[in-house]
C-alpha cells in the first residue's frame, strides 16, 4: 500500500506544471490595442440608404453637419436639427426648416423620423460611412 501510495504521489508531481509556469487559464494574454477615436458627424454627407432600402424619390439627399447643427437637404426642403454627438451617442432636436409648397415625400417623411429618434451613430469605412439609428429607423450616409 506504501508503494502505491508513493508511486501515485510521483506520478502527480511529475504533471503538474512547474512554479515558474502559470496555468495555462492563466496564459498571458496579448495587450489590448488602443481604441480608436469615434470620427466626428461634422462635414458633409450623401444618404445612401433609408432602413436598409434605397432612396425612393428622383432628387438626391444630403446632409450637412456642424458642430451642433444636422440639416439635411431634399431638394426644397430643408430638415433641421439642434445636434449634440459624444462618441457614438448622437441626440437631435428638430428645429423649424426652411420648406417648399410640395408635399413631404416619403423618403423625406422617413429621413425626418428616423433622424429626430436616432441616439446611435455607428461609423465604419475609417468615418467614412455612417449609420444612425434608433426607434424612428435607420439612416446610412456616405462622405462627399
Amino acid at each position: 500500500m506504501k508503494y502505491f501510495l508513493s508511486v501515485l504521489a510521483l506520478s502527480l508531481a511529475a504533471c503538474s506544471p512547474s512554479a515558474e509556469q502559470p496555468p495555462a487559464n492563466q496564459a498571458e494574454s496579448p495587450a489590448p490595442e488602443a481604441k480608436k477615436p469615434v470620427p466626428s458627424l461634422e462635414g458633409e454627407w450623401v444618404v445612401d440608404q433609408l432602413n436598409g432600402g434605397a432612396l425612393d424619390q428622383t432628387w438626391p439627399m444630403t446632409a450637412e453637419a456642424t458642430a451642433e447643427r444636422f440639416t439635411i437637404v431634399s431638394e426644397c426642403h430643408r430638415l433641421r436639427y439642434e445636434m449634440s454627438q459624444q462618441g457614438n451617442i448622437v441626440k437631435f432636436t428638430q428645429v423649424p426648416g426652411d420648406d417648399c409648397a410640395r408635399f413631404k415625400s416619403p423618403a423625406e417623411q422617413l429621413a425626418e423620423k428616423s433622424v429626430k429618434l436616432a441616439n446611435i451613430a455607428m461609423f465604419s469605412d475609417d468615418g467614412r460611412t455612417v449609420q444612425l439609428s434608433g426607434p424612428g429607423g435607420t439612416v446610412s450616409m456616405s462622405r462627399r
